[in-house]
């Protein structure tokens, strides 16, 4: 996992810095385009009152202005043709950063200016006292020009001044704005003229927005790392759950394939591997001893029956009980083979239709001196048919009936449901029960809850774990639950669409 975490360090350092070099170059490429933006205001101010002092012909040459201008008429214009003239200016950017302005027609221009590179020192406020101070215009002629043009804005106040032009700074908020109260002497209005900002965001916004997208981004790349993590580890429960199931050998395509995923992932499948080698050398330890057991006692039992030929009565009972012996070692040896069998996974079951109720009642027949002291209560209609292993499945039911036989008080009933998934068999007996703490360990190969119960009692521990593995093999379960009538309810679980797969 440290590679994991160092890779996502990595990447945040590396987009962290990538995102802090982009976010200085577009905010020093947006101030260094405000700076162009507010030169180019100024100019198209000083542009606008030049021509209009020009072409007024209140002024012949304008020293404070920037440019250099050339008309092409002599004539002075009215204020209404100057406003028109002003409206419909155009400009021209060249690559060397020099501008020119016309005013008229683009093929015949009346008035021409023309800018190198500015020195960046403006005249604008000796260029306003010009024309508003100037008593060759009119006031109203003023205003009207004022309006043409696109970089000043009028606004009446209520000022008091005694100058008739006081250029003034007004604070608005975090920015300051230059302008100028004005007061002609025809009229007693005064109005404050200042420069219009053509700038549709503000820098800070500008700022703002920037770091946004770059603290946007940076969440991004986490999220993408996260979530690359977070399908790693998916992946890699997946793979373990797999193992868990079995599984020997690792899926292909497995991402992280050089990361510690992988690496544990391979670890996990190399233990599964041991795991299932040990399992395997055990199973065919013990089904080898089982089968090597049924010789000797083969021999035990034939030689027992010889022997009862040869002894009196007092040694005959002697080896009866000895032949009870041996039965019960040749049941634990059938019982161990028939366990390996299903754990192993070499059982290969033939399924068929069955009557489950004949099923049921040729069990009870043949264990009815094992049964005879309880009442059996059997609720199965006779038309019920099952799909399963007959052979399995009766030695299945037959482990449940006599395991309820052992501890029952009075009666065992047996009740048989189905739906259109599954059937389900349920063995009821009145006897102490089993706690809800225990109800896992029944299931476990040779445990026995009470170690004080005899063999006789409690068997060897294998026959609800074969009815458990049956169960499996037959695409259901065994479910224990408290019966009604005090004891333990066991419930034999099987899948209606089991039988259409392949087992082997």
């Amino acid at each position: 996992m440290r590679a994991e975490m160092w890779r996502l360090y990595r990447h945040l350092i590396f987009g962290g810095v990538v995102i802090v070099v982009c976010c200085y170059a577009v905010l020093e490429f947006t101030q260094i385009r405000f700076g162009i933006s507010k030169v180019e205001q100024l100019l198209d101010l000083d542009a606008e009152v030049s021509s209009a002092l020009l072409l007024s012909g209140v002024r012949q040459t304008i020293p404070e202005s920037q440019f250099t201008w050339t008309t092409q008429s002599s004539d002075h214009f009215t204020p209404s043709t100057i406003a028109s003239l002003i409206e419909e200016k155009q400009w021209l950017k060249f690559p060397d950063d020099s501008y020119q302005i016309t005013f008229g027609a683009h093929d015949a221009p009346v008035l021409t200016g023309k800018i190198e590179s500015g020195s960046g020192i403006f005249k604008v406020d000796a260029l306003i006292r010009l024309f508003l101070l100037s008593n060759q215009i009119t006031y109203e002629d003023k205003i009207r020009l004022i309006k043409s043009m696109s970089c000043c804005s009028l606004e009446p106040i209520s000022a008091t001044v005694t100058a008739p032009l006081t250029s003034i700074s007004r604070a608005n908020g975090s920015e300051t704005e230059y302008g100028f109260i004005w007061r002609d002497a025809g009229t007693r209005k005064t109005v404050y003229l200042s420069l219009n900002d053509n700038e549709a965001f503000s820098l800070g916004l500008i700022s703002v927005a920037v770091v946004g997208i770059g603290i946007t981004i940076m969440l991004m790349l986490i999220w993408r790392e996260l979530i690359s993590l977070d399908f790693k580890r998916k992946t890699f429960e997946s793979i373990t759950r797999q193992i868990a199931r079995g599984r020997s050998g690792l899926p292909k395509g497995i991402p992280d394939s050089s990361g510690t995923l992988k690496e544990l992932a391979y670890s996990f499948d190399s233990m599964s591997s041991h795991i299932q080698r040990l399992l395997k050398v055990q199973r065919e330890m013990i089904n080898a001893i089982s089968h090597e057991l049924r010789t000797p006692i083969a021999r035990l039992r034939f030689g027992l029956e010889v022997m009862k030929d040869e002894v009196d009565d007092s040694a005959a009972k002697t080896i009866e009980a000895l032949e009870g012996d041996i039965e019960e070692l040749n049941t634990l040896v059938d019982e161990v083979l028939t366990y390996g069998k299903l754990e192993g996974g070499s059982l290969a079951l033939n399924f068929k239709e069955i009557s489950i109720s004949q099923l049921v009642e040729g069990i009870l027949q043949h264990n009815h001196l094992l049964l005879q002291h309880l009442s059996v209560e059997v609720n199965i209609d006779e038309s019920d048919i099952v799909m399963a292993d007959e052979h399995h499945l009766s030695r299945a039911l037959q482990n449940l009936i006599l395991n309820a036989a052992k501890y029952a008080a009075s009666m065992i009933t047996i009740n048989f449901s189905h739906d259109a998934d599954r059937w389900q068999l349920d063995i009821e007996d009145d006897g102490p029960g089993i706690a809800f703490e225990d109800r896992d360990k029944v299931f476990i190969p040779f445990q026995r809850l009470d170690n004080s119960r005899t063999r006789a009692s409690g068997g060897y521990g294998l026959g609800l774990a074969i009815v458990q593995k049956i169960a499996f093999w037959h695409g259901g379960a065994v479910l224990i639950d408290a019966s009604e009538t005090g004891g333990a309810k066991f419930s034999l679980i099987w899948s209606r669409n089991q039988h259409q797969n392949s087992l082997s």
